[in-house]
């Protein structure tokens, strides 16, 4: 009990102790707290975005046994790789491949219109049809109805918690209807919403089956492909290369020799869709490896430089207390009383940084990725990881910066403690030099990379897209509606009448509008299992013109050729390669649908473009005719007198369209608006880059102020020798500016690696050039020489009596 009681005095005694020389020290001990609690901050900031790209999908209990088959077509010179496969997989494999426990389809549709029981219309995105087996391989959270019944009978919808108040408000759902094309659709269940990480955000799933009752199923089962998406759930225990074997042979079985030669079915894991770039036609937020491994990378980085520049400051100021230690160990004090002490001391100030660190963080994450317009979910277990990687870092911390100094101390007998003073305050430096020139290195590769993923984004929004986005004005055109329809011809002859504008086109989709249709198509007379899916775009004449696509074959659309409004169709360069299409222009493709019935005949070729960001290959792509598709306007105007144009615009649509709401915008901000996220975590690497160097130059400041005062009575005595102030501000900031000047060109070969390897992750990147180094590297000299001058200044100018009785 006495052994206990001492313990419980002695640890008092340490924490009195440490509050004490944290408030007698309290210039460097407010700058630990500081920079440690900023360091921790961001790191907490930049590991929430790492662990959330890393949950996708992680809400499935069967997630590791969950695989999506994508679709490879070509041949080895030339393949594409496609997210949908054939409609005919899913029902074959759970007929004849036991291992798997099940086998279902999605099919997206995009932009699909819904009404509610007083006709009141409604444009909604994760609009899904869905096989009855869904509820059996993904865990969606089923609140209402039976999951073996609720998507069994066709004209059965499952919606989310979030739609059924949109649409029927409160009271009982389950048995009242939604009308999809006029065609209702009997609420049978209600899911709880889907969480924000998934690429299958459904908010309502309708019955697979009444596809096939509404006669919109292929008819060839295993002769069209890219519009069902098909998943299955693996037996515990079963080989995956064997089932996936097992499926290309259905493959070969059902499709045929020709199609199984050109065609290739791949087995992906669930985890691995979110991070799927290539396949084309796919659906769902994308992530990027590369900005994790950035975000990551930087995580790491920064809570380096805010640790190393604890361990530097506390260091200093330790080996600044040896004669308070050569009493101690005089008076009877052992190396493990000393360590105790110490470390107590670190803890006390680290418990304190991480708790401003926690607060900061806690009062920051929310605002800051709203502004990334991001929703993070996370549960108990991330915040378990967090917390275990602050527990890690004030054990850690704590143990280097407490310890290594009482270890240091208690090499030495306390008479040479007490006649010498400070070890190593101004003899070796060595350590703590290492330490600021590892800062500084850090934050060198940080501003490299910072340079390198703006130049990437540069790149992206100003390399040759395939089309001219300057001087396009876009409006948005509502053509869900019979009467706006037959009102579209009056506007656009009701525009062209303005000088200012030079074309008018309308179209389904345009860079920057989100919409996607798929078609099968094939050549006249090819077998049907030769049918690809490719992106139909319906548009008007002028299309080219008004978009400033370049027609490389051929002709575009024409009113001088009255086949074009219902027969004729431009394609794409890869949409030539995709179909092996020898002699394009002039070419018969067949077209399933009423709107296609004698086919179409290939009038030119335009030169690929990107309706899609950069970082999605171009699809291939049929442009047809149809005015009953069109959603939005694209008119290409003279720059001159914009705002007067764009006045004559909005009259224009007023006179014929009083009702409807005018909304236009720029087709190049549009466009730039695809990249908005990857700007706004370049923004957001900017800003955590700045605050690491912010800590870098806080440590710096503070180890300088601690090396500067320990030189004032050598600055007297230079002064009363006759020394310039100019002079001696010099002396005393050149060791530092050398520090500096070496971390950047030690951080050159560490941050070339790195960055490339970021890089790598890019569908295609900038090349590192040599001045993104002299950028990083003067613009970290500047600010170190700002930071230190001050210090050095004030030393400089003090009166030399004064410097010569400093203690």
């Amino acid at each position: 009990m006495a052994h206990g009681i001492n313990l419980k005095a002695m640890f008092r005694i340490y924490i009195k102790t440490a509050f004490r020389n944290i408030i007698k020290s309290r210039f460097f001990s407010s700058i630990n707290i500081v920079g440690l609690a900023v360091g921790i901050t961001v790191s907490l900031l930049m590991l929430i975005y790492v662990v959330n790209e890393l949950s996708y999908e992680s809400f499935h209990k069967n997630r590791k046994n969950i695989y999506r088959i994508a679709l490879e077509w070509g041949t080895e010179s030339s393949t594409m790789k496609f997210a949908g496969s054939l409609p005919g997989l899913a029902p074959a494999i759970n007929s004849e491949i036991p291992e798997v426990e099940n086998a279902v389809r999605f099919r997206k549709e995009y932009n699909t219109i819904l009404k509610n029981q007083e006709n009141e219309e409604f444009e909604e995105e994760n609009f899904f049809f869905a096989d009855a087996g869904i509820f059996d391989v993904f865990s969606f959270n089923l609140k209402v109805g039976n999951p073996d019944k609720v998507l069994a009978d066709p004209y059965s919808v499952v919606v989310s918690e979030e739609m059924a108040a949109k649409y029927f408000g409160g009271g009982s759902v389950p048995g009242q209807e939604l009308y999809y094309n006029d065609i209702p659709l009997k609420v049978t269940g209600i899911i709880g919403n889907v969480p924000e990480n998934t690429h299958l955000r459904c908010d309502f799933l309708v019955s697979y089956s009444t596809l096939e009752a509404m006669g919109l199923a292929a008819a060839q089962p295993w002769g069209n492909w890219g519009q069902d998406f098909t998943y299955f759930l693996l037996k515990e225990g079963a080989s995956l290369d064997q089932v996936s074997k097992k499926i290309n042979e259905l493959l070969y079985n059902n499709a045929g020799e020709w199609l199984a030669s050109r065609m290739k079915l791949v087995v992906q894991p669930l985890s691995a869709v979110h991070w799927d770039t290539e396949s084309r036609g796919d659906f769902g937020v994308k992530g990027n490896k590369a900005y994790v491994y950035i975000f990551l990378s930087a995580a790491i980085f920064i809570l380096l430089i805010a640790c190393f520049n604890f361990m530097n400051l506390s260091i200093s100021k330790y080996l600044d207390r040896m004669k308070e230690v050569g009493i101690r160990k005089v008076a009877g004090a052992q190396q493990r009383q000393l360590v105790r002490q110490f470390m107590t001391e670190s803890m006390a100030v680290i418990l304190i940084s991480v708790l401003a660190g926690i607060l900061l963080f806690e009062s920051s994450y929310s605002k800051l990725y709203s502004y990334l317009n991001t929703n993070f979910v996370l549960n108990e277990k991330h915040f378990a990881v967090l917390a275990l990687i602050v527990t890690g870092i004030i054990i850690l911390v704590g143990i280097i910066a407490g310890g290594y100094p009482a270890l240091t101390v208690s090499r030495h007998k306390p008479v040479e403690i007490i006649r010498n003073g400070a070890f190593g305050s101004t003899g070796k430096l060595t350590f703590r030099k290492l330490l600021i020139l590892l800062q500084f290195s850090i934050s060198v590769v940080l501003l490299v990379g910072t340079i390198v993923i703006f130049r990437q984004l540069n790149y992206m929004k100003n390399s040759d897209l395939g089309f001219n986005k300057e001087g396009v004005v876009m409006l948005n055109f509502p053509g869900n509606s019979e009467t706006v329809i037959g009102k579209y011809d009056v506007l656009k002859d009701e525009l062209l009448k303005n000088p200012n504008i030079i074309s008018v086109s309308g179209a389904y989709t345009v860079p920057g509008i989100n919409s996607q249709m798929n078609i099968s198509v094939k050549q006249e007379g090819a077998p049907d299992e030769s049918s690809i899916n490719v992106q139909a775009l319906p548009a008007d004449y002028g299309f080219a013109e008004s978009m400033g696509l370049e027609v490389v074959n051929g002709r575009d659309f024409s009113e001088e050729f009255s086949r074009d409004r219902y027969g004729s169709a431009l394609l794409n360069q890869t949409a030539v390669k995709v179909l092996g299409l020898e002699n394009p222009v002039g070419a018969r493709l067949k077209i399933p649908g009423d709107d296609f019935k004698n086919g179409v005949t290939v009038v030119g070729i335009v030169k690929d473009f990107h309706v899609q960001s950069f970082h999605n290959k171009i699809n291939p792509m049929l442009i047809y005719m149809n005015p009953r598709m069109y959603i939005c306007m694209a008119l290409r105007i003279n720059p001159e007198n914009s705002e007067q144009t764009l006045a004559g615009i909005k009259t224009a649509w007023e006179d014929v369209l009083p009702t409807i709401q005018f909304n236009c915008r720029y087709l190049r901000d549009a466009y730039y608006n695809l990249y908005s996220s990857e700007e706004k975590s370049g923004q957001l690497l900017s800003a955590f880059t700045v605050l690491a160097l912010f800590i870098s130059c806080l440590g710096l400041f503070g180890f300088s102020s601690y090396i500067v005062s320990k030189r004032i009575k050598e600055v007297g005595i230079r002064k009363v020798m006759g020394a310039r102030i100019t002079g001696i501000s010099v002396l005393l900031s050149r060791q530092f500016t050398v520090w500096v000047l070496a971390s950047g060109i030690v951080a050159i070969p560490a941050a070339f690696i790195l960055v490339n390897e970021w890089l790598q992750n890019f569908a295609f990147h900038v090349n590192i050039k040599w001045w993104f180094f002299a950028i990083a590297i003067g613009f970290e000299l500047l600010i170190a020489l700002l930071t230190v001058s001050w210090q050095s200044w004030r030393a400089a100018i003090r009166n030399p009596v004064e410097a010569l009785r400093y203690e």
